[in-house]
């Protein structure tokens, strides 16, 4: 995807700022999330998934973060999802045990 140079000069407010990429891709950074106070940066990225998307290495919260985040907002949007990553994470659970 390149790089994204006008994100060197652009001001990045407290809470919550996004921007679009001339692709269309829609990229939000925020400095703190609700749900999330208890936890530093570092210990949520020690915890987060990496993806590899096109050679490049990209983290993703930890789905109990995830989860922790969503409850706390708790958005009619947020509580669908909740639902829907409670189903992910049993059938994570589930794929992780060993066959009898």
């Amino acid at each position: 995807m390149g790089d994204f140079e006008p994100l060197e000069r652009m001001q990045i407010i407290p809470g919550w700022t996004y921007f679009h990429l001339s692709n269309g891709l829609r990229l939000d950074l925020m400095v703190s999330m609700k749900g999330l106070e208890d936890y530093t940066f570092d210990e949520c990225y020690k915890l987060a998934y990496k993806a590899n998307i096109y050679d490049v290495d990209v983290p993703f919260l930890h789905i109990n973060h995830l989860l922790a985040n969503k409850k706390a907002v708790n958005r009619s949007k947020d509580q669908i999802d909740v639902i829907e990553l409670e189903k992910i994470k049993e059938l994570t659970k589930s794929d992780n045990q060993p066959d009898s």
